[in-house]
């Protein structure tokens, strides 16, 4: 994003941008720097010698060419904001910060710089700067959000900016070229959503959340959002993977329609995967494609499904079989949320966090088993199990995104795990303790074929016990209505099904036309 810094002169727009950008490691653009060395001439003589006019048509083409970046800090020229185009090019894909100071402060500091400054060069400067205060503030006023610069310094400054961004978060990219997004993580930042809402300059907004989960952060929410000025239409569904269906995302296309929402509006999903899915889907379909945001509040979808932009909803025949790839604008992870989070729903998004140490790290693997205690009490190890687990799936979807090869590792377990979800109807077991049973069958799959070590399936089947996760197949589910289901999921190709088997911990293999028979063997002797 770009951070642009507007203000009265004097009021530390160059030194606070060089310390935001030295903070932040972004490129750091001085307007009237970058106009002085093009002219070759400080800017006190362009007004002397071409006039305030040329120097505002050049300054006006500048910003018309800086504001393409897409991360930078930008400090602009005391009069920039005078120009309502240069406000909106700065404001695309960025947020503009008015840095404010007393008359009698700005005078002081412009003093102590030698006091050249044309607009200055009058009999009584503190009274020119007041007046220049006076008329510019509404223009000021243009700005997402001010910061007093009094009595603190350029450093201060910067923090409480970079603070306020929830720029001192944990940072995730994930690289996807034009449809790049940063997943940010951490700490009681869901207070500050509604600034980095201004980033996309939404025309219309919509909270899409359940009626579980709505209630417990609408006050957080809702007050992040008037504090920038940003009304929301809100739109709750029933808790529950049931109601992701088809049915309930005509109702929400309905309800944007009739608020009449545009291509310029924005979605932001609350909740967990089920809101976050079906959000997404509305989002890909309505008017064929609007940008929308992942607030994930479970462990599960913090760490899978708001990442990595698969969208869909249910079908009775099948988990997700209706869907679109379609990538989130920003996904915004508080950690605080997981307090509300029940125990049972907690442990089920541990399931996710486990396979990603099969699949691609035997560290985190080891890190879960030496931590658990302090993570199940959310203690300083919840953030980096859940950034490590963004960063592999990051890393996998940036390589491939729309599954043609290597992003199918995701989904070691979940061949067997969506087909106990389909034929138990979504109602007897939470998605990671389906997916936990099948990353079970799946390793045992894998010693069957001579793929794993017994010891390593066998570490397998501890660690996810450890978080007290199931790790059988129920007697009474049917091996052959699994079958079925099995050979009706979508990554079943002409009938032919794969595997993703664990070679060792940190380690899969994609493995294709699994045989029926030999699917049927683990499905009927890990049955409980």
């Amino acid at each position: 994003m770009k951070i642009v810094l507007t203000g009265f002169m004097g009021t530390g727009k160059t030194s606070v941008g060089r310390e935001l950008s030295r903070i932040l490691g972004y490129e750091f653009i001085d307007t009237d720097v970058l106009i002085e060395e093009r002219e070759g001439m400080p800017v006190s003589m362009i007004f002397k010698r071409k006039g305030e006019d040329y120097f505002r048509q050049v300054e006006r083409e500048t910003i018309a060419e800086i504001a393409l970046k897409e991360t930078a800090v930008i400090a602009t020229g005391g009069g920039v904001i005078k120009n309502r185009e240069n406000v909106k090019d700065l404001g695309k894909g960025g947020v503009l910060v008015w840095l404010t100071a007393e008359p009698e402060i700005v005078l002081k500091r412009v003093m102590s710089e030698g006091g050249k400054r044309p607009l200055l060069e009058v009999e009584e400067p503190l009274q020119e700067i007041n007046r220049l205060m006076e008329e510019r503030c509404s223009l000021y006023q243009q700005a997402d959000v001010s910061v007093d610069t009094n009595y603190i310094t350029p450093e201060e400054t910067a923090r409480e900016i970079i603070d306020r961004l929830s720029l001192n978060t944990e940072n995730v990219f994930v690289d996807l070229q034009e449809r790049s997004y940063n997943i940010l993580v951490g700490n009681s930042i869901l207070s500050r959503l509604g600034l980095r809402l201004k980033e996309f300059r939404p025309s219309r907004v919509a909270i899409i959340s359940n009626k579980t989960v709505y209630p417990l952060f609408r006050d957080t929410v809702l007050k992040s959002l008037r504090e920038y000025n940003i009304d929301a239409e809100v739109i709750l569904l029933p808790d529950g993977e049931e109601h992701k269906d088809l049915l309930w995302t005509y109702y929400i296309h309905g309800r944007l329609l009739k608020a009449r929402f545009d291509r310029n509006s924005v979605l932001i999903a609350l909740g967990g995967g089920v809101v976050g899915d079906i959000t997404g889907f509305v989002a890909a379909t309505y008017m064929r494609g609007i940008r929308f945001i992942q607030v994930p509040t479970t462990l599960l979808a913090q760490v899978d499904s708001s990442v990595g932009g698969k969208t869909g909803v249910n079908h009775p025949l099948g988990k997700n079989m209706i869907g679109s790839f379609y990538q989130p604008a920003l996904v915004f992870i508080d950690i605080d949320t997981l307090k509300t989070l029940p125990e049972r729903e907690f442990r089920a998004g541990m399931a996710e966090i486990i396979k990603y140490g099969v699949i691609a790290d035997n560290s985190l693997f080891d890190y879960l088993k030496n931590n658990r205690e302090n993570i199940l009490s959310l203690g300083e190890s919840i953030i980096h199990i859940i950034k490590r687990s963004c960063e592999i799936k990051a890393d996998v979807v940036s390589q491939d995104e729309k599954e043609a090869g290597l992003r199918a590792i995701l989904n070691f377990g979940h061949t067997i795990g969506h087909a106990i979800e389909t034929v138990t109807e979504y109602r007897q077991f939470l998605h990671g303790e389906a997916i936990a049973i099948g990353m079970c069958a799946a390793a045992r799959m894998a010693v069957n074929l001579e793929i794993l070590s017994s010891e390593e399936e066998k570490k397998i089947h501890e660690l996810t016990e450890m978080y007290d996760l199931p790790v059988d197949i129920p007697a009474g589910l049917s091996p052959e209505n699994m079958l079925n289901a099995i050979e009706l999921d979508k990554k079943a190709v002409s009938g032919k099904i794969t595997f993703i088997l664990p070679e060792a911990i940190g380690k899969v293999k994609i493995v294709k036309e699994v045989s029926r028979d030999q699917i049927k063997g683990v499905l009927e002797s890990y049955r409980q």
